[in-house]
């Protein structure tokens, strides 16, 4: 494993992180990332609460799992899924279910416009609506104003959780953040993702937004989402013309995470696979840490894209990465 950043590196010095070793026969970074989809999660977890956290078009929806033996638990952590999930992606269940165990307090937010918030909110979400995840963290410091607050994104929720912190402007309470998978550089993904090798991925990814957009009505997309064929063409046909930007190349420049890395200032662990087949690891390596605080990458050599499936575990490998992780940090 490689870590990166010499902030992290200072953090871990001395410790034995526990190394993933894919769990067979899921080897190779496209079976690791193919696996959430090919064996779901054992059976939906059924929110015990849901919040509405107030945004401009409506409410974010999460849905809230508490502890078994205790509802006022002081450490809650936030769920960001990725492009085209929502809560009940099954890496999001298995997290969630993950950190419950451990004592937390689980959130798991839709995007606006996403599963249950599609009911309280209008779409499209974009990689750089880093508003509605500050609504999100303060709607949950609101509701538990002692509690030590945590986030994790998944993929896209990844880049939005880094592109926040960067920004400043952090909600008050939380502690850290761990990601998996998240896209650095938004133009360095999307060329990557729709390599011809990538077509299945691809065709998935633009399925799941055409989904999450059926029901878009707004002047300035002049396209049916349905018939658009590519993560580049919506990003170019239907995000840009939202967003006020002049194309898909503009968006991909003003909100990509990469360039305010150096800007974090709470700790902040970004895991990553070498062999992910969406994500170039090599943003990851070039990546301006920050020096002053545990903030940076660690880097495997397999996972694929939101998989990290190991031997001898019940979930994925980065449930105890990230536990290990907040724990070291501890709380404000």
């Amino acid at each position: 494993m490689e870590l990166v950043g010499a902030g992290l590196r200072r953090f871990f010095a001395g410790q034995e992180l526990a190394p993933f070793r894919p769990r067979a026969p899921w080897l190779g970074g496209d079976l690791q990332t193919l696996r959430n989809s090919f064996v779901s999660a054992p059976a939906a977890l059924q929110p015990d609460e849901r919040l509405l956290a107030p945004i401009d078009v409506g409410a974010i929806n999460m849905a809230m799992n508490y502890p078994a033996d205790d509802r006022d638990t002081g450490r809650v952590i936030l769920l960001v899924h990725g492009l085209g999930g929502s809560e009940a992606s099954s890496y999001m269940f298995n997290a969630a279910r993950a950190f419950v165990e451990a004592g937390y307090t689980v959130a798991r937010m839709n995007y606006r416009g996403v599963g249950p918030s599609a009911e309280t909110s209008e779409p499209p979400y974009s990689a750089g609506l880093t508003s509605d995840l500050r609504a999100a963290l303060k709607w949950l410091s609101r509701k538990m104003p002692d509690a030590a607050l945590y986030l994790m994104g998944f993929s896209l929720g990844g880049q939005l959780g880094l592109r926040m912190l960067g920004e400043g402007d952090v909600p008050e309470g939380l502690v850290a953040c761990v990601t998996v998978s998240a896209p650095l550089d938004l133009a360095a993904s999307q060329k990557k993702l729709e390599r011809p090798r990538n077509t299945l991925y691809s065709r998935y990814v633009v399925n799941n937004m055409r989904n999450d957009l059926k029901d878009l009505s707004h002047p300035k997309v002049k396209v049916d989402p349905s018939t658009v064929s590519s993560v580049l063409a919506f990003d170019e046909q239907v995000i840009a013309p939202v967003f006020g930007f002049r194309d898909a190349a503009d968006y991909y420049a003003r909100v990509s995470c990469l360039p305010l890395l150096n800007r974090i200032e709470i700790p902040s662990l970004a895991i990553h696979a070498a062999n992910d087949p969406w994500i170039p690891a090599e943003d990851y390596r070039s990546a301006q840490w920050p020096d002053s605080i545990a903030a940076g990458a660690l880097i495997t050599a397999s996972g694929g894209h939101v998989g990290f499936h190991g031997r001898n575990s019940r979930g994925a490998w980065y449930h105890g990465t990230a536990l290990d992780f907040f724990n070291m940090v501890g709380s404000p």
